[in-house]
């Protein structure tokens, strides 16, 4: 279901927000298994909620994007989190 997605995405979220501080200590391969893109797209009362989240890494660093846009505008996690939890 959506809810339980968005719950996912808010843990993702919570886990990597601080992840610059990271530094890589896998191989390539290991490094692979722990990258990844979500992204969930829905309307909600009237408003269009898109939120893109992406977990790249390279051999030294952790790269954690996340863009939430509510009605085509740029919005912050507390737009998520009011309507989950």
């Amino acid at each position: 279901t959506i809810v339980n997605h968005l719950n996912t995405m808010l843990d993702n979220h919570e886990k990597y927000k601080n992840c610059y501080f990271w530094k890589n200590t896998g191989n390539a391969a290991s490094r692979r298994k722990q990258e990844f893109t979500e992204n969930i797209k829905f309307t909600l009362n009237g408003k269009t909620y898109e939120w893109d989240q992406d977990l790249s890494i390279s051999c030294k660093n952790f790269y954690w994007t996340s863009s939430i846009y509510v009605n085509g505008k740029k919005s912050n996690i507390t737009a998520i989190k009011k309507l989950v939890r």
